[in-house]
């Protein structure tokens, strides 16, 4: 699937999550100089010193490295407050719960599944392929976690291609889908992590085995393969 992404707006309607702040694991982001405060987005947790977001949003402070490739990803320094959540790779057709703030700052959810389909865009160039889920996404909520049936987060929100699936490709297998939202999963995030791991050791990026995906046979699911 070649396609362009949007990122501002909204492809459906999002619901406010009233259950208190945001979880400890993934936080609201704002830009800095020359721009304070204008600009919002979300992040979520990687380990005790760094979080993760996409690098769309812009002057995000505290950048301490971007995708190699140019894909829509970077790492911000960020200790860790509490617990840091568990990753892993997504499930075709699994139940996902996509979160991250709004525009009026405060943290919205929409549910949705994972589809096979993989999304390129030809806007940035990286060659990387994403996942595609279903949930609603708003502005704001970019660089928010997709949170996977078991809790664990699986990606992160980078935008929306459509409000409905009917304006794209025939042959893209979107059957059943509510509407096209975009995310970088997990796969993109570990590769770049290693990448940076390197380069703050001067190394080279080792060679690491795919992500475990035994979880998916326990949910009755198949890996998704992007």
């Amino acid at each position: 699937m070649l396609l362009a992404l949007s990122i501002a707006g909204c492809n459906g309607f999002v619901k406010p999550d009233l259950s208190g702040q945001f979880n400890d694991s993934y936080f609201v982001v704002y830009s800095g100089f020359p721009a304070p405060l204008l600009y919002t987005a979300s992040a979520v947790q990687w380990n005790e010193d760094y979080a993760v977001t996409t690098r769309h949003t812009p002057f995000l402070p505290d950048i301490a490295y971007s995708c190699s490739t140019g894909c829509d990803l970077a790492f911000i320094k960020h200790k860790a407050d509490g617990q840091y959540p568990s990753w892993r790779a997504p499930c075709l057709g699994e139940d996902i719960t996509a979160v991250g703030i709004s525009p009026y700052l405060m943290t919205t959810t929409g549910k949705g599944k994972v589809y096979q389909t993989p999304f390129l865009n030809v806007k940035e160039n990286s060659g990387d392929l994403y996942g595609i889920h279903d949930a609603p996404v708003i502005k704001g909520m970019s660089g928010g976690p997709v949170i996977g049936s078991d809790g664990s987060i699986v990606g992160i929100n980078e935008g929306y291609y459509s409000v409905t699936p009917h304006d794209v490709p025939a042959q893209t297998d979107l059957r059943g889908a509510k509407r096209v939202s975009i995310f970088v999963p997990y796969s993109i995030i570990a590769r770049e992590w290693r990448k940076f791991q390197a380069q703050l050791n001067h190394q080279e990026a080792p060679t690491a085995p795919a992500p475990k995906t035994d979880f998916c046979p326990e949910l009755g699911l198949k890996p998704l393969n992007i």
